[in-house]
């Protein structure tokens, strides 16, 4: 009885006045008022029980930490003196708490965990780092680029990476990112990568995505190239004005938002549509960067990261150690955000990571690298320095700790990173169950092991969790209560509506 959305009449057969049921070990409470949140960690399972569920469960032994065992006929002897209880009523909670994996019948468990969080064995994303130097200086830049040299991959270079993840990595769908610094100074690379994969992506079976994140300053000079090309472009944007220039400056301090702003335009003119993309220093910008997405840029899609403690943030900012729980607070005006925008408009926003989380509440599904348990770093991506270094993530590139070879290497690629001591150890070291923190966290499925970058950063080593770890168990904790209140919120998972099933979005209503 483990496949999925088990029917309630198929669950009533293998009932039987003898059959066992006990309560899963491991279970997370969180009572609110007069209801109780329900977490299974193991299989990221959850619900919230009335107070009258929570009540008559409770007299009846289960769901309580010392895990005794009830017959179904037990349960059912007592209904009588229960108060408006009957059978069919305790057999539809016994099938909402079993297909949830909070319960066991007869032994067994609705979900088997060794089934669930597998990740791919290749990788599918390939970002190349065309260029490490960037018409910008940005405050809180991850390559904190000093150097004269402009670091500019060769095309000969690029093109023998595009060839090989091609020739040497299984996988019929993949994304080929180009990425820097600012990957447009660089033009040349871009365009001879992007038309030498439309050249040879046919004869290999490939279906290939062309991406390009960029500061956006380039494009009143190259997006009618891009959209020729056919990269789907990122730009990021920080939000207003005043916003957006305390941070994303030149060298000389002057803000790049008017430029920023023109090259967008012209980018909509032209019709390359560009995804919007900010990064939230304080979290009391939220809702305004929100907004001024929204009513300003006319976008009801688009990504706000928190500032992470890597690169020039690290000499910029100032990270207190309460800054997760500022951020979650702050981030969660996000969800009302996105209410009042729908009963103005009938529409839903899509907010990265909003609309993933929503996806994690739903399914087991983890459709985004970076919220899995090892990260994706090197099983679904793969970091290209300028000079042809292969790290296990976009992130990593440059730090020669963890660097995985070149790509002159004679070994097909799928070997070199079978056989990288470097990546095994992430693959085996990076799981929730090997991480101090993470093994007894009720959120470890739901999240995973977060960021390895960040964490090396933070710490200086990649066993450690998240830095930023009670962000999310705030996020999730706070949008199960709220999903609950207000199921609509469903709509909420946007483009991720196609990793899972409809049965599964409808079934987010988790009250008991």
């Amino acid at each position: 009885m483990s496949g999925p959305m088990l029917e309630f009449s198929e669950f009533k057969k293998a009932l039987s006045p003898e059959s066992v049921i006990t309560s899963v070990p491991g279970l997370y409470f969180s009572p609110r008022g007069n209801r109780c949140l329900v977490v299974e960690p193991e299989t990221a399972s959850w619900c919230i029980l009335t107070e009258e569920t929570r009540d008559y469960l409770t007299n009846q032994g289960l769901l309580r930490p010392d895990l005794e065992q009830r017959t179904w006929r037990h349960l059912n002897d007592l209904y009588l003196t229960s108060g408006g209880w009957n059978e069919e009523r305790v057999d539809r909670i016994l099938y909402s708490l079993f297909v949830r994996n909070m319960i066991t019948l007869n032994g067994q468990t609705y979900y088997q965990p060794s089934n669930l969080w597998t990740v791919q064995k290749y990788p599918h994303y390939f970002n190349i780092h065309v260029a490490e130097s960037c018409n910008l200086a940005c405050r809180y830049c991850r390559c904190d680029h000093q150097s004269p040299d402009p670091m500019l991959m060769s095309v000969e270079t690029c093109k023998k990476i595009i060839r090989r993840v091609m020739e040497e990595i299984p996988g019929e769908k993949i994304i080929i990112g180009f990425h820097g610094g600012e990957p447009l100074l660089n033009i040349d690379c871009i365009i001879e990568g992007a038309r030498y994969v439309r050249e040879i992506a046919p004869s290999l079976g490939k279906k290939v995505t062309l991406s390009l994140q960029t500061n956006g300053i380039l494009l009143t000079k190259y997006s009618e190239l891009l959209k020729e090309l056919k990269v789907e472009t990122g730009v990021s944007l920080d939000g207003p004005e005043a916003i957006h220039n305390r941070q994303r400056v030149f060298a000389s301090g002057r803000g790049s938002f008017g430029e920023v702003i023109e090259g967008l335009r012209k980018a909509r003119k032209i019709g390359l549509n560009p995804g919007l993309l900010a990064v939230v220093s304080d979290p009391e910008n939220y809702t305004e960067v929100a907004r001024f997405m929204v009513e300003n840029l006319d976008s009801r899609s688009f990504r706000l990261n928190y500032l992470c403690y890597e690169g020039r943030a690290k000499k910029q900012f100032d990270f207190e150690v309460d800054r997760a729980a500022a951020f979650a607070d702050n981030w969660l005006k996000l969800v009302d955000l996105a209410v009042d925008y729908q009963k103005k408009t009938g529409k839903w926003l899509s907010i990265d990571d909003l609309n993933l989380f929503i996806a994690h509440l739903a399914d087991k599904s983890r459709p985004h690298m970076c919220y899995r348990s090892p990260c994706g770093a090197g099983n679904s991506i793969l970091g290209f320095g300028y000079d042809g270094r292969i790290y296990p993530c976009e992130e990593l590139v440059g730090k020669e700790n963890f660097c995985l070879g070149t790509i002159d290497d004679p070994r097909p690629l799928s070997n070199l990173l079978m056989e990288s001591e470097i990546n095994q150890r992430i693959q085996e070291k990076r799981k929730v169950e090997n991480i101090n923190k993470c093994r007894t966290c009720p959120w470890r499925r739901f999240h995973g092991t977060g960021c390895l970058n960040k964490s090396y950063e933070f710490f200086g080593d990649t066993e450690f969790e998240d830095p930023m770890c009670y962000f999310y168990r705030r996020i999730f904790e706070e949008l199960m209560w709220k999903v609950t209140e207000n199921p609509e919120l469903k709509n909420l998972i946007g483009h991720y509506h196609k990793y899972v099933e409809e049965e599964k979005i409808n079934f987010i209503d988790n009250l008991i």
